[in-house]
């Protein structure tokens, strides 16, 4: 299973190198920046923060403790704003 899984409702497009999450109940668009995109792709192709982490080290220039507390902000935002499918709403 991974990290984090994206909601039923929300569309996630990182064509280039930028990310775009569309909640489709809403019609809103939420804008990633690159690094958030990175933190994202890395999230739902990991288990595991420790996971994620180690995928991101090799293309962010930021502490394992930053990388981590990046990836909290970026995963409270998205639960914030109902984007997480339930059983990934908390990955602190």
């Amino acid at each position: 299973m991974s990290l984090v899984r994206l909601a039923e409702h929300a569309v996630f497009d990182d064509t280039d190198d930028a990310g775009v999450i569309l909640d489709t109940r809403h019609g809103v668009y939420l804008t990633l920046n690159s690094t958030a995109t990175l933190m994202l792709r890395a999230a739902l192709r990991s288990d595991t923060v420790e996971d994620a982490v180690g995928c991101l080290r090799e293309q962010i220039d930021a502490t394992d403790q930053t990388l981590e507390s990046g990836l909290a902000k970026l995963t409270g935002q998205l639960r914030d704003r109902a984007l997480l499918a339930a059983a990934h709403q908390d990955t602190r």
